[in-house]
């Protein structure tokens, strides 16, 4: 791994020398003034036998403002060429998101390959609800605890749950909150994750959550890339979310052990809920405020339908399966004939 704590002035003859197979960075890093001087070492391209791009989504997500190294890496390819394969991956790719990598990584020059295994996550349950208690919205879904908790209560009688909110502030008071609700033995299994933090600490905090040490955590999206715990039973967001890519990383952070049965929740404003005809053979429709219907309209549209949607499952699996332009083939079978197919392996586009 190639980033702040590890780089001194020893380590670039080793990066040149080629004393690793696998160099881990940053867009940050791979784009540094030090690391373009490697990039122009010939010998070292040379070995360079693939660029992975992992969670290649962020691209889209930050690279306009809040990470823009990750909207320049087609920059690398002045260097490998179009002979070296970039790799990309990511759970979570709708068809702007395709197209914005395709464009940002400089592919279609040279034969492409996208194999699509489908996000749909049949482990999972996905509820969409009403916030009720908008000063502390994690009241609203309280009841996923047991409901009685004494001096004897085990610790892994508490679900493993991921609560996410858009603030440290709010973090603070989940776990405030929570931690009253709880048997003073047990509260201590609840903890905070986020970003102002050490990175030592973030390890050990994340440590101990896939442990069971911790069983509650009250994350920011420091809590993200990375973070793989395999039995999280509940993920719950208290807020919408900026993007339906963001509420898919997120949730997708339960039930990563198949055998698990997860939840995720989506609590959001009542306003964000279109209102419904009063009864189905007229046009007329409950009462909305000029004020509720404003705010509804000024969401993204994805995440505006996601929420009214009659079944999160269809609706998320259809999102994240972008409309590539490329032929789709079923199988990696060669004799494999072009057709149409709602899952599959992509290729030639030029």
């Amino acid at each position: 791994m190639v980033n702040e704590d590890t780089v001194g002035p020893e380590i670039w003859p080793n990066l040149r020398q080629g004393r690793a197979n696998l160099y881990y960075v940053s867009p940050e890093m791979a784009l540094s003034t030090a690391f373009i001087q490697l990039w122009q070492d010939r010998s070292f391209r040379q070995r360079v036998q693939a660029v992975v791009i992992d969670e290649a989504h962020c691209i889209v997500e930050w690279g306009d403002d809040f990470r823009k190294e990750y909207s320049g890496l087609a920059k690398l390819r002045d260097y490998i060429g179009q002979e070296t394969p970039i790799l990309a991956a990511t759970a979570t790719c709708d068809t702007e998101a395709f197209n914005v990598i395709w464009k940002s990584l400089k592919f279609g020059c040279r034969p492409f390959w996208d194999i699509d295994v489908g996000s749909d996550r049949t482990n999972l349950l996905y509820i969409t609800g009403i916030i009720k208690n908008s000063a502390n919205p994690l009241l609203d879904i309280i009841n996923i605890f047991p409901e009685k908790m004494d001096k004897d209560t085990p610790p892994t009688a508490l679900p493993k749950c991921l609560f996410y909110f858009n603030t440290i502030e709010d973090c603070a008071l989940a776990v405030e909150t929570l931690r009253k609700c709880l048997p003073t033995h047990l509260r201590s299994l609840v903890q905070t994750f986020k970003s102002t933090v050490s990175e030592p600490a973030k390890e050990l905090v994340w440590d101990r959550f896939k442990s069971g040490e911790i069983r509650i955590l009250c994350a920011t999206d420091a809590a993200g890339m990375g973070c793989n715990v395999a039995d999280v039973k509940y993920t719950v967001l208290c807020s919408l979310p900026e993007s339906l890519s963001s509420l898919g990383q997120r949730w997708g952070r339960t039930g990563r052990s198949r055998n698990i049965l997860g939840t995720c929740i989506l609590l959001v404003p009542a306003w964000a809920f279109r209102p419904e005809p009063v009864d189905s053979d007229g046009p007329q429709k409950k009462g909305e405020t000029k004020a509720d219907a404003d705010r509804r309209a000024k969401l993204k549209k994805p995440v505006e339908n996601f929420v009214n949607a009659d079944c999160s499952h269809q609706y998320l699996r259809t999102y994240f399966q972008p409309a590539t332009g490329l032929t789709t083939y079923n199988s990696l079978d060669p004799s494999d004939e072009p057709v149409e197919a709602v899952v599959g392996i992509f290729g030639g586009r030029c």
